[in-house]
């Protein structure tokens, strides 16, 4: 029996895959800048020269990044539940834990990849640490991780997905709700899997087009001027 593709009740039902539309997109920005925060902290303790700051950043990136996402969302929503948190905010949580701890290893493998002698020159010519950091270290790991960054906050997009199963009204979430009253399944998931391609592709457009990490020239070395 062939199939009948009926789009019109996609088209009915759009203010649907509008609001799920909004609800991904703030559900990602939200996460996103907190994952960033959170993962350039852990990943800077990961780099440093004490033992008992790369033991606490490792651990937090073991123990986040092997539960999975979907357990994340659980657990924070049913754990925070006394405190009558909306489930949106437990869904930014888990996706920040989670995600954070990728971002983390993306620095710290950024920031080893900077000559020491940079950071150190820096240091000679009257730099405090914060400012060695700030000024020279992190420029240059971002630039180095930029697009593995990239395609993390993408997939962070993609991941906001399974917030449906705390009843967070994203595309996913409203996909079923619509597939639930027309039966359209093909029809439905087709057209959130073109949004989803979409935003992916406009994160990492974005992305490429910052004006620090666009350039794919050799990074001048301090030590060398």
């Amino acid at each position: 029996m062939s199939y009948q593709f009926d789009w019109s009740q996609v088209w009915q039902h759009r203010d649907l895959i509008l609001d799920g539309l909004l609800v991904t997109i703030a559900l990602s920005v939200a996460a996103l800048v907190p994952t960033l925060i959170v993962g350039m902290l852990i990943g800077t303790l990961g780099a440093s020269t004490s033992r008992a700051g790369r033991v606490a950043a490792g651990l937090y990136v073991e123990t986040m990044r092997n539960v999975p996402l979907l357990i994340h969302m659980y657990v924070w929503y049913m754990a925070l539940a006394f405190l009558r948190l909306p489930a949106f905010l437990c869904a930014v949580l888990g996706l920040t834990l989670y995600s954070s701890a990728y971002v983390a290893e993306l620095v710290r493998a950024g920031i080893a990849a900077v000559p020491r002698g940079q950071a150190r020159a820096a240091a000679a010519s009257g730099l405090r640490p914060w400012q060695v950091q700030v000024l020279v270290v992190y420029p240059q790991a971002l630039r180095i991780v930029a697009p593995s960054l990239a395609s993390l906050a993408s997939q962070l997009v993609k991941d906001s997905s399974l917030a449906s199963v705390i009843a967070v009204a994203e595309l996913s979430y409203q996909a079923g709700a619509i597939e639930g009253q027309t039966f359209r399944t093909f029809e439905v998931y087709i057209t959130i899997a073109v949004l989803y391609i979409a935003l992916v592709l406009l994160i990492s457009f974005a992305i490429d087009h910052i004006p620090g990490l666009r350039a794919r020239r050799p990074i001048a070395r301090i030590a060398d001027a």
